[in-house]
């Protein structure tokens, strides 16, 4: 099977490089290809690619360029936050999270506490919103990071962070609020400043750029312990040669997303419509967020006696690539801990599948797609 003839509708997992991003990477790696810290006319050249990005990127965000490091990713970025200001603290502090956020943000929770590290996780209710309350009240004078994703990457559903991050600066202004805004980035204007985000972790392939290349926006109110360790570079925040060509990229589809944002947000809500309205007239199905606010990318649907992974593996078969929003243990489903903290009952939670759409959607995908999905359901039922 080509690749033209398989309809991928896998974006909030990665998504293709714009040719932009995959122009702009190439010619780095021809003309900037030098180490960015070396003293030559090279390096000069790859140090000026490499801060004329930085700028943009910044001003993408609403930030100071001195607030924006690269890394590898998002995951990167998350675990910095989250885990350097607790090591060798010899303060009591806490950290305040939620039991949705994605696995880069937990997993380092779970870490911090085998650490012997202060834990507090929010609950969410049924449509999978943070419960408000419950999270400030978790927030105390002892909180170093109030961490909370922007928007679910398995459902889409939006939190209020704006509001969220103002109301914990009054229990605590010491706080340092996090915010995991991989998924938003592709379907939301951010202002980190503007919503009261004192950090944030990004990642390029999320939005058309290339893997391996991430931000960590950090406020400058803020300052945290090194990660990375052996080297001056990214303004002495993290050593290592820096990904220039990376960089690069992702400033090329940043701005492409920019120039395009309204026509790609408006063509892929249509087909996320299109296609959710198909499947409801026919099938019993069920979808997540349907009445809240949620990403216009993202579509979490709940398949009525339908086993995801046989529906998954179907559906992959016929030409057409899902997933299912969470991972499998040794070859053995694995319920979704985002759905599992929806409180979305046992026989259902492994009848779900995430759908998500993104910048190269087509006219004509939604409904293509829900031909394919209605077909399958009907043959295994």
């Amino acid at each position: 099977m080509k690749t033209n003839d398989y309809l991928y509708l896998d974006h909030a997992a990665t998504t293709p490089m714009r040719e932009s991003a995959l122009e702009a990477f190439k010619n780095a790696e021809e003309f900037a290809y030098a180490n960015s810290a070396g003293g030559h006319e090279l390096s000069r050249r790859a140090k000026n690619l490499l801060e004329e990005s930085r700028d943009f990127i910044a001003s993408y965000f609403g930030a100071a360029p001195s607030e924006i490091t690269f890394t590898s990713g998002g995951t990167e970025a998350d675990n910095w936050v989250i885990k350097a200001p607790f090591i060798n603290s010899k303060n009591s502090q806490n950290l305040v999270t939620s039991k949705i956020e994605h696995e880069a943000v937990l997993a380092s929770a779970e870490w911090l506490e085998t650490q012997g590290q202060e834990v507090n996780y929010a609950s969410c209710n049924e449509d999978g919103q943070v419960d408000i309350n419950e999270f400030l009240d978790k927030c105390n004078n002892d909180t170093a990071i109030a961490s909370l994703m922007y928007a679910n990457n398995e459902t889409g559903v939006v939190q209020q962070i704006e509001k969220i991050a103002k109301e914990v600066k009054i229990k605590n202004s010491d706080i340092l609020f996090h915010s995991d805004v991989v998924q938003a980035v592709s379907s939301e204007k951010l202002d980190f400043h503007k919503l009261g985000i004192d950090s944030a972790a990004v990642s390029g392939h999320k939005i058309g750029g290339p893997k391996g290349i991430g931000i960590m926006f950090l406020s400058s109110k803020y300052k945290l312990p090194n990660y990375f360790h052996g080297g001056k570079q990214e303004l002495e925040k993290r050593a290592g040669t820096v990904n220039v060509s990376g960089v690069a990229g992702l400033a090329a589809a940043l701005k492409e997303h920019q120039d395009n944002f309204d026509n790609e947000k408006k063509r892929i809500l249509q087909e996320r419509e299109i296609f959710e309205n198909e499947l409801k007239n026919v099938l019993e199905v069920k979808i997540v967020g349907e009445k809240i606010d949620r990403l216009c990318h993202i579509s979490n649907i709940q398949f009525k006696s339908v086993n995801s992974e046989t529906l998954m593996v179907a559906l992959d078969l016929k030409g057409l690539g899902v997933s299912r929003g969470s991972a499998c243990a040794s070859g053995a489903q694995k319920p979704s801990h985002v759905l599992v903290a929806m409180n979305v009952p046992d026989i259902d939670v492994n009848s779900h599948l995430r759908f998500s759409f993104g910048w190269n959607t087509k006219e004509g995908d939604g409904k293509y797609a829900s031909e394919i999905v209605i077909n399958t359901v009907k043959e295994i039922l």
